[in-house]
């Protein structure tokens, strides 16, 4: 019964949070799916022509690839712009955005040992701003930064490739704006 309760609440603040104008929702949740891993999203809607997006992902890339059993885990913060909007023929809004970041994490680098790492991160991309709340959004989001490992009887820094390899693998977002 508590479940069903439960279940029913969910589904009206949903209704009635999906009842606001796109213009006056400023903060989305969600989650972003690549082949370097899976995070979750949350962005806050500064102006209508910038947005801050905090991501913390389950870096997977190493793993999915047979090379470790083990996922490594990473947060980024990126200020971006939008440049450009579109509407599309049903007058869904598309944004093009792109902004400057800085992302900081624990993985194993590509061909290379486990580690930490930090650099910036840039983000590029498009987003479709859906009337009931939702956003789905495809990016380009690339790491330069510098992997900081454990050798013999030192420590050994190296450039982290892994974020050089997500300049190539696009990242699908999925959001809901409250």
């Amino acid at each position: 019964m508590n479940c069903l309760f439960a279940k029913a609440a969910i589904a009206i603040i949903l209704a009635v949070a999906s009842l606001h104008t796109a213009s006056a929702q400023k903060n989305t949740l969600g989650t972003s799916w690549s082949l370097s891993g899976i995070g979750v999203t949350y962005e806050r809607h500064t102006s209508d022509n910038t947005f801050a997006q905090l991501a913390v992902q389950a870096e997977m890339g190493e793993m999915f690839i047979g090379r470790t059993p083990y996922s490594g885990l990473s947060a980024a913060f990126t200020w971006n712009h939008i440049f450009a909007q579109v509407e599309s023929r049903g007058g869904t809004p598309v944004l093009f955005y792109a902004g400057p970041g800085l992302a900081a994490g624990a993985s194993k680098d590509l061909n290379g040992p486990r580690g930490l790492y930090f650099g910036l991160k840039g983000r590029v991309g498009m987003m479709c701003v859906f009337e009931r709340g939702i956003n789905i959004s495809v990016s380009l989001a690339p790491t330069l930064g510098i992997q900081l490992t454990k050798g013999d009887e030192t420590f050994i820094t190296r450039t982290y490739r892994n974020g050089l390899l997500q300049s190539v693998l696009p990242e699908i977002g999925i959001s809901y704006r409250f």
